[in-house]
């Protein structure tokens, strides 16, 4: 588990509320308070799963340093921000 958190792949600020689409992360942790509105993804190319019901995170405000990850062998591929900022981390 801690080779996913290194980064190899690298990371990515987002700070506004623009869709990130044809991306896969597998994990994000909130730079301040963070509301999420699209938290998609799956394995391979799938978007089926949405990580905001599965993972329970729907309304709810992520506070400051929360770690969010997906499955392993999993990723995020269409994240938007409805307030806050994340450090998204490439698969």
């Amino acid at each position: 588990m801690s080779r996913r958190l290194e980064a190899f792949q690298g990371c990515e600020y987002i700070g506004d509320t623009d869709a990130r689409t044809g991306k896969a992360y597998y994990a994000f942790i909130a730079q301040e308070d963070t509301v999420v509105a699209t938290l998609a993804g799956g394995n391979g190319s799938s978007t089926a799963t949405n990580y905001l019901t599965t993972i329970g995170l729907s309304g709810k405000t992520l506070k400051q340093g929360a770690l969010i990850t997906v499955p392993y062998e999993e990723t995020i591929k269409n994240l938007t921000l409805t307030s806050g900022s994340v450090i998204a981390y490439s698969a």
